[in-house]
């Protein structure tokens, strides 16, 4: 077969790739198109590769290890060359499940080191200042405090807190449906405070946002009566993050990060604050761990005589 030949049959392969990661894994969105980035970045550099002429060269170990050193040269983190590692093997997995290719070599692949990167979290005080940082004399201020509000009670990440209904929130019991990551449910207490900011949004906030001609049982709306995206609620935290005057570089996640690491400061059980916060291993949770240390050593040094 010819390189050219080749080489247009294996950008199928990405496709029907992409398909099958949106189709049967059901990955999020973001993954889908980092994955995808990463695929194409990859076959880029096997054109590059004059050696390359049919499928069987991809699983060659060779291939993969001399594709890390490219990429390390290009002095791209081991962060980001073990994600893309990642979406190399499940191209391969696929490769195998539809029999193009016989075995995946890349879990023999030796991947490089990376350290345990602290997630960014707002202290009490932050986290208030950004609450209250809203304009409530507008729908959308009204909107966002309770949005922010809730998803700091509940410890909830964004594409959660975007696909709430109405009906999500039990008022009386004081408690929300959640669906998380594979559409796995949980339900989360609501604290007192993001309950008053919800009942104050639903009266005063979103009847001015519904559309007269668009139906939504989503219960956060933007400016047109549609469901409120991940990427507006990005927006909004961007530009209210400068009005409170927090120079931390935190990012929506980062709400959820607070929730937990003040949660594990005040003395929560590790698997009560996973199950909160719905991870599938302890082991996710466990970084809150070196979080709290981190708040117990800032302590120390403030406040011990002797340090």
């Amino acid at each position: 077969m010819e390189n050219t030949q080749f080489l247009e049959n294996l950008v199928d392969l990405v496709y029907r790739f992409k398909d099958y990661i949106f189709s049967e894994r059901k990955l999020a969105e973001n993954t889908i198109d980092s994955y995808y980035n990463d695929i194409m970045q990859f076959y880029e550099y096997l054109i590059s590769l004059s050696e390359i002429n049919n499928i069987e060269d991809l699983f060659k170990i060779e291939i993969l290890d001399d594709y890390i050193i490219y990429l390390s040269n290009k002095e791209i983190e081991n962060r980001s060359i073990v994600r893309k590692l990642s979406a190399i093997s499940l191209f391969l997995k696929f490769l195998k499940i539809e029999e193009i290719i016989k075995e995946n070599p890349s879990y023999l692949v030796t991947r490089p080191k990376i350290g345990k990167k602290l997630p960014v979290y707002l202290n009490l005080e932050e986290v208030e200042k950004f609450i209250n940082s809203f304009n409530l004399t507008k729908s959308e201020g009204i909107r966002d405090k309770a949005l922010f509000e809730l998803m700091y009670s509940c410890g909830l990440r964004v594409s959660e807190i975007s696909g709430l209904n109405i009906g999500s929130v039990y008022f009386k019991e004081r408690v929300l449906q959640v669906f998380g990551k594979g559409s796995k449910e949980r339900y989360v207490p609501i604290g007192e405070r993001a309950i008053t900011e919800l009942e104050n949004y639903l009266s005063k906030g979103r009847p001015f946002l519904v559309s007269k001609t668009k139906k939504t049982e989503a219960l956060f709306l933007n400016f047109r009566g549609e469901r409120l995206t991940r990427k507006g609620i990005w927006k909004n935290l961007k530009i209210n993050a400068k009005l409170a005057g927090i120079e931390k570089n935190f990012t929506v996640h980062s709400i959820r990060h607070s929730f937990a690491t003040h949660l594990i400061q005040n003395g929560a059980d590790l698997r009560g604050v996973q199950s909160l916060l719905g991870h599938k291993n302890i082991s996710t949770t466990e970084i809150y761990t070196h979080l709290d240390l981190t708040y117990i050593k800032e302590i120390y040094q403030k406040f011990h005589s002797h340090k």
